[in-house]
């Protein structure tokens, strides 16, 4: 008897659970005659898609980007003569491969607020993956003749 009470209200509230979800389903979230909320109209307002780079900017942002690298890796370095080459190689080669698809936001922020944005901070780690995994590694040592 326990058992066919509680099927019972299982389904009711199955029943009712579903017709109101299928109301509300077809109903709209806002009305259209109403204006849509203040920050979504400002989002909209200020989101404005930007192009890429002109050739100047990114030359100018390759030499910045690429003195900037090097003074930022030579800081740790024991060997600061003999890494410099190397650092310099491997910073050119990153700063090249970012300019390749820079934005003109990205520029403008990196070259005149000297900020980094979310997305140069990607294409950085894509460019020093690429521009040092692609270079062949140094062998290790050869321990016990193998």
């Amino acid at each position: 008897m326990k058992n066919i009470n509680g099927t019972k209200k299982f389904l009711g509230l199955l029943i009712i659970s579903l017709m109101a979800f299928l109301l509300g389903a077809c109903s709209d979230e806002k009305p259209k005659n109403v204006v849509a909320d203040k920050n979504t109209a400002k989002a909209k307002a200020n989101h404005v898609d930007y192009g890429e780079a002109s050739e100047s900017v990114k030359q100018k942002f390759e030499t910045e980007f690429s003195k900037k690298c090097v003074a930022r890796e030579l800081k740790n370095s024991v060997n600061k003569d003999t890494d410099q080459k190397r650092y310099e190689e491997a910073c050119d080669c990153i700063a090249k491969r970012i300019a390749k698809d820079l934005s003109d936001v990205d520029a403008e922020k990196y070259l005149q607020e000297h900020e980094d944005t979310q997305t140069l901070e990607i294409k950085f780690d894509d460019a020093a993956y690429f521009c040092v995994q692609n270079k062949p590694q140094p062998k290790g040592p050869h321990l016990f003749g193998k």
